[in-house]
């Protein structure tokens, strides 16, 4: 687990990890029966960070996807007495992360869920466009992801970390599948000229360099990979396990867990826990124990959100049909309670998700369709239908008090 220099000032919040680890299958129980919710305090915070005290969520990327549409890809600051920590960072984070007003002098660690690139690929583009934006030389973020799916087998696989497949290619076969460390060393060298020319010219402190790889000094940011159990693979990618302990500091204790969105391996979900509040992501994931487990007892669940017949209706007639149509039905939660059509198991949706973990607010997020064709009150409505806490419906630029809100 990653620790921080940062002096520990507050007892952190949380069970312990074996404890949650036992609660996976308890909290698929009902709760007890829960009281209506107030409507959540959240309101659009373009012009304004959040306050300096308390615990909030800036949402600055809600669309579900990496098709470009209205939403930018999915990020959200986790603001925790002004301390930021950042999920995911899809297309879109630099320009909403400057909407918001947020101070990137602030921004103490970033973690990515999986490597969909909806979900990672302004990772190195954050830190490169805020490069004059750096406490130099006292900040550096941490970045905690992924590792290679590679190095995790299953022995004798022809495409190791990916499911076989006929007549697929393998491409970059000696890496086939970088993690989170990775992609910022190969970013590093495919922005090699820009970093060099600047390092001579205006990213310098007096006469030092302002060296964002480490190279010279410390960076400004530092990629982990989060080990995950020695038997979880591609094939066996959610296996029953505990939580992994991943960052502490003085604000924020989080774990994580490997959650079920098939062929991904490894994906995540993070809980952080603080004084004032436990916040869940999921990440992208169907239903599944690991996520019951690590969301147990939570304040606010940040779950995904998929209304599967109309996403897989925009793919009708199209040659992706199927291959779209199984992704939609096997790796993500649905808005509803829903049974595929040609029979098998009934899935369940979201606000039951959140119910059964015994959440006390549900925020929707990475949702799709994120184009408007499905309102935003119908996501609701539909999670609302077994889930009678508090239920808001992200979007970009949406800022939630988790006081007002649980």
């Amino acid at each position: 687990m990653h620790t921080t220099s940062h002096t520990p000032r507050r007892a952190l919040l949380g069970m312990s990890l074996a404890a949650t680890a036992t609660a996976g299958l308890s909290c698929c129980a009902a709760p007890e029966q829960q009281s209506k919710g107030t409507a959540a305090s959240a309101t659009p915070a373009s012009s304004g960070p959040p306050p300096s005290r308390g615990t909030h969520l800036v949402m600055l990327g809600t669309q579900g996807g990496p098709i470009p549409g209205a939403r930018a890809a999915t990020s959200t600051a986790l603001v925790v007495d002004g301390a930021i920590y950042l999920i995911d960072a899809g297309s879109g984070l630099p320009v909403r992360f400057s909407e918001s007003g947020l101070d990137f002098a602030q921004v103490r660690a970033m973690f990515i869920t999986h490597m969909h690139s909806d979900h990672y690929i302004d990772a190195f583009n954050f830190f490169s466009l805020n490069w004059t934006n750096w406490k130099f030389p006292d900040q550096q973020v941490a970045v905690h992801g992924p590792g290679r799916a590679d190095l995790s087998g299953p022995e004798h696989s022809s495409s190791p970390g990916l499911p076989e497949k006929p007549h697929a290619p393998l491409v970059v076969p000696d890496a086939p599948t970088p993690g989170i460390e990775e992609f910022f060393d190969l970013s590093i060298r495919a922005n090699a000229y820009d970093i060099n020319e600047r390092l001579r010219s205006t990213r310098r402190h007096g006469d030092v360099p302002m060296d964002l790889t480490g190279r010279t000094g410390d960076a400004l940011m530092k990629a982990h990979a989060i080990k995950v159990p020695q038997h979880a693979n591609v094939v066996e990618h959610t296996p029953q396990m505990q939580p992994i302990a991943v960052y502490e500091d003085d604000r924020v204790r989080v774990t994580a867990t490997l959650v079920d969105h098939p062929p991904v391996f490894p994906a995540f979900a993070f809980r952080f826990d603080t004084d004032d509040a436990s916040v869940v992501f999921s990440g992208d994931t169907t239903p599944n124990d690991n996520l019951s487990a690590l969301a147990h007892g939570a304040d606010v669940l940040v779950n995904e959100v998929m209304d599967i017949e109309a996403a897989t209706a925009r793919f009708k007639g199209s040659a992706l049909y199927a291959t779209m149509a199984n992704q939609f039905a096997t790796a993500h939660t649905p808005s509803r309670d829903w049974t595929p059509p040609g029979g098998g198991a009934r899935k369940p949706g979201v606000g039951r998700v959140a119910h059964e973990c015994g959440a006390k607010a549900l925020v929707l997020n990475h949702v799709y369709p994120g184009d408007g064709s499905v309102p935003d009150r119908d996501f609701k409505r539909a999670a609302e239908r077994n889930f009678s806490r508090p239920v808001v419906v992200s979007r970009d630029l949406m800022t939630i008090s988790l006081a007002s809100l649980v």
